[in-house]
């Protein structure tokens, strides 16, 4: 069974995909969305876990993303944990050559349940993605910045607040959605009027995400597997702020479905392997946050002590 899956993988990863989509503000992975932790039974001592994880993403023929990322978990006794993601970003764009990196933007949440049954309860998930970049990485020659898909941040901080069911052993159900607090991009482009003129484009602002999502469970024997469909649903068009007021970006709001599979693997007591394939079936026609992926592929390992 493990041969299959993880032929299959390589097999999806090689094929060519064109498609935007995945485009994850933060949301589709936060907290109890996937946190695949080691640590799930009640009733024993507080643990510590820690994910190294090397994120690869693909869109059109040109851009190449490359993520390394640290995440830690504080588990307490009662299933409740709080969550810190710390990711290193890497954009490349192959044909105009320019490559960038630097810190990437922090998703901190806190993680819980609550009953509504006896033997029935709501996973959820509350927190922030916090940005420590302008967006506004250029060359140093011209007044405009790279676009978003070469900028290492989005320029914002946002609040996050999810949630998931389990409607049966082999079957869950999850709700969320992601709202921009505070907009501090300063990404600056040209933008052009319906006369043609030229206008300076001066800080990009972007809408809020919702999310649901339907997963199902298989497990044969230590193997885990989850796989089915996340749609992202962005609420309203984007715009840029220029001197004539908005430049709304037209058809930034839309839809954008994806199919994804994820295994993880004890490796021993205190070590799981855990890898995830995602790539749209639908996409909204214009993804400027620079979130658009053809397809992605992640690896981590995770430690308990």
């Amino acid at each position: 069974m493990k041969k299959i899956f993880f032929t299959f993988v390589v097999i999806a990863f090689c094929k060519n995909s064109m498609g935007q989509g995945c485009s994850d503000a933060g949301i589709c992975t936060a907290g109890n969305f996937y946190a695949n932790h080691i640590f799930t039974l009640p009733k024993q001592k507080n643990k510590n876990e820690i994910d190294l994880a090397f994120n690869y993403g693909v869109h059109l023929k040109t851009e190449k993303f490359y993520q390394l990322q640290a995440n830690y978990r504080f588990m307490k006794s009662n299933g409740s944990f709080f969550e810190l993601r710390l990711p290193f970003n890497i954009a490349k764009n192959t044909s105009s050559g320019i490559s960038v990196n630097g810190i990437g933007d922090i998703v901190t949440t806190y993680n819980n349940k609550f009953s509504i049954a006896r033997t029935r309860h709501i996973d959820y998930s509350l927190g922030f993605r916090l940005s420590f970049s302008n967006s506004d990485r250029s060359d140093g020659k011209t007044m405009y910045s790279y676009p978003m898909t070469l900028q290492t941040g989005l320029g914002t901080t946002d609040l996050i607040v999810a949630a998931s069911y389990d409607i049966c052993p082999y079957l869950s159900a999850g709700t969320g959605i992601q709202v921009p607090l505070l907009q501090y991009n300063k990404n600056t482009i040209p933008l052009y009027t319906l006369n043609g003129a030229v206008v300076n484009g001066n800080g990009y602002r972007r809408k809020s995400d919702a999310l649901l999502k339907l997963t199902g469970h298989y497990t044969t024997g230590k193997l885990k597997l989850n796989g089915g469909l996340l749609g992202i649903f962005h609420l309203a068009d984007d715009y840029y702020n220029t001197v004539n007021g908005k430049y709304a970006l037209v058809n930034s709001k839309g839809t954008t479905i994806n199919w994804t599979i994820d295994a993880s693997y004890p490796l021993g007591k205190k070590y799981m392997a855990g890898l995830v394939y995602a790539e749209p079936i639908k996409t909204r026609s214009n993804i400027p946050d620079g979130l658009a992926r053809s397809r992605i592929l992640n690896t981590k390992i995770t430690y308990t002590f």
